[in-house]
């Protein structure tokens, strides 16, 4: 542990954190709040719920996880005496006209009604209804500005331009920028960042990533020093003592560090990931330097933004919103600045060329199934692993390993299982994941009692073993644009793994699972979904062939080793070094 930067962070926390409580103490408490560990939360939950006030009993409500119960008060309370804190809960429970409601009852709550502004997608009102002097006014101005067309983070007094003597033949050497990384944050995009780099470093590229400034102190964790090594991989750490106030700032501080990391490191080219922030820093870099860059599109912002809208009229609403437009044009305005573009699947090829990203800048290189999934112990059946898990045996398991969130439709899941049961198949769930939907899921699948297990966020390795220990996995996602475009990583792990695949009939999906491996139902019918499974769960011949012919597929066509040279293939192009 390096001392020195340890207190370096412990400081930036400190700082940072009276910042935002100066700034807004009750938004930010709220915050903090609802990230604390579970047990900690509950018992903050627990202990406020004795204060008898509406708010404070709104407030535990929700961080016990009984959003029902909070929406219940918060309705009950409008025509009362409603605060502050209740309508920011109200805003985080989704319940916008009761925020909008609340907000118009109070004398002074620019705040508060700023951030409905800016959930609704109207930048422009979430800064007007702000004073003059306000932080968040000058904050929320600076997000503007770097999705307005043309502006790019200036860093050229910052800088000094690459050495003429530092390329090196060989195979090119990479500096990744990311959002974040292992050991850290334990997610889809940390694990597949991490196969790149370590695919890149066996095939001899000397390779490094840096995260973004203040990570992770900025999710609560501490980096053990400004390099960490993880598998031989170094993840590079800035972590300065007192975060720039606005973005435009922080990607202009952002894009000096990453030029300088770039030098250091003797990088031939640069590469990073959306959202635009990253682009943006990095492509400043680039020029800064003299260095080529490649913009990895792995999901589409703007739509993840607008499918997080609680109701349909309210996502339809943030699509034609002036946020949801400023975002697309940003994006599309950072792939095509890009050297080079690569991305996930053919729905999100067509996406960027649609845009106007030239197509002749896009390769295609797909979610794949890492050694650890290729390794796993496919012959067993489900019910050997679920009793090494310590579940029953019993019944037809269904479920998925996913972030819980609304557009994955995990709701619809849980009605199917319920209507299989009340039809008399012994269906039973599993979920493992966490996220923002969680709390709503578990009240809704309540009527299962234990025939409905959800065991939280758990390691890469755990979430292999609970996908094996189901009969079928199931990719429910809503039909949402997002869920059309964007190609996830769930069905070929499943497929990897020799279970059978029950998906959504979206177009993003059907590109994955072949209809060897799997079956498709209409996304969004409960009814259907229940019938389905039902059926599967009858024919056990069917199971296993499906899960056969999936892994044979995967194996065949999806496997990382293979797919990850492709990255080298990129990158010998850019810079015109051949691979060794």
């Amino acid at each position: 542990m390096n001392i020195a930067f340890l207190s370096k962070q412990l400081v930036s926390a400190v700082l940072t954190t009276a910042a935002h409580m100066n700034e807004d103490r009750v938004f930010f408490s709220m915050q903090v709040a609802r990230r604390l560990p579970k047990p900690v939360s509950r018992r903050v939950g627990m202990l406020i719920g004795r204060i008898p006030q509406p708010a404070t009993e709104a407030a535990a409500a929700w961080l016990l996880g009984q959003e029902s119960r909070a929406r219940d008060i918060i309705s009950s309370t409008e025509s009362g005496k409603p605060s502050r804190l209740l309508g920011e809960i109200a805003l985080n429970l989704g319940m916008l006209e009761s925020a909008t409601r609340i907000a118009e009852s109070l004398g002074s709550a620019a705040s508060l009604r700023s951030r409905i502004a800016w959930t609704e997608g109207d930048i422009h009102e979430a800064i007007a209804v702000l004073p003059a002097d306000s932080k968040r006014r000058r904050r929320l101005a600076a997000e503007r500005k770097a999705t307005s067309a043309g502006w790019w983070p200036d860093i050229g007094s910052h800088t000094v331009a690459r050495p003429a003597d530092e390329t090196r033949s060989g195979s090119p050497a990479s500096l990744h920028v990311l959002t974040n990384s292992l050991p850290h944050t334990r997610s889809g995009y940390a694990y597949r960042s991490h196969l790149i780099l370590s695919t890149l470093k066996e095939a001899g590229h000397p390779v490094a990533a840096a995260t973004r400034p203040s990570y992770p102190v900025t999710i609560g964790r501490l980096s053990s020093g400004e390099i960490e090594t993880v598998d031989g991989v170094d993840y590079l750490r800035d972590v300065p003592l007192r975060s720039a106030a606005t973005l435009t700032d922080r990607l202009e501080k952002q894009a000096a560090w990453i030029a300088e990391k770039a030098i250091e490191r003797r990088a031939e080219l640069l590469h990073t990931t959306t959202h635009y922030v990253n682009g943006l820093a990095t492509g400043a870099a680039a020029r800064a330097v003299g260095l080529p860059w490649v913009y990895e599109v792995r999901g589409v912002l703007e739509e993840t933004w607008a499918a997080a809208g609680a109701t349909a009229a309210e996502r339809r609403a943030r699509r034609a919103s002036q946020r949801f437009a400023l975002m697309r044009s940003k994006e599309i305005e950072v792939a095509s600045a890009a050297d080079a573009v690569i991305t996930l699947g053919e729905t999100m090829r067509d996406h960027l060329i649609a845009g106007g990203v030239p197509a002749d800048s896009i390769t295609l290189i797909p979610n794949s199934v890492s050694e650890d999934v290729v390794d796993a112990q496919t012959t067993r059946t489900p019910a050997e692993v679920r009793t090494g898990l310590g579940l029953p045996t019993d019944g037809i398991w269904v479920g998925t390993a996913a972030s819980i969130v609304g557009y994955e439709g995990l709701d619809d899941l849980v009605d199917a299982v319920i209507l299989a049961r009340h039809q008399g198949t012994d269906l039973r769930l599993l979920i493992a994941g966490d996220g923002v939907a969680l709390p709503e899921l578990r009240e809704r699948a309540s009527v299962l009692g234990e025939n409905a297990v959800f065991v939280g966020r758990v390691a890469q390795a755990q979430a292999i073993e609970y996908q094996l220990g189901l009969d079928a996995i199931v990719v429910p996602r809503k039909d949402e644009p997002v869920c059309r475009l964007v190609t996830p990583i769930k069905p070929i792990e499943a497929m990897g793994l020799g279970r059978p695949v029950v998906i959504s009939d979206l177009p993003a999906l059907r590109e994955l699972v072949p209809a060897t491996a799997g079956l498709w139902t209409a996304p969004e019918n409960p009814r259907l979904l229940a019938e389905l499974l039902s059926e599967l769960a009858c024919d056990g011949p069917a199971r296993r062939k499906f899960g056969e012919n999936g892994r044979a597929h995967i194996l065949e066509t999806r496997r990382w080793k293979e797919i990850g040279q492709r990255y080298g293939q990129v990158y010998s192009e850019l810079t015109g070094v051949e691979q060794r």
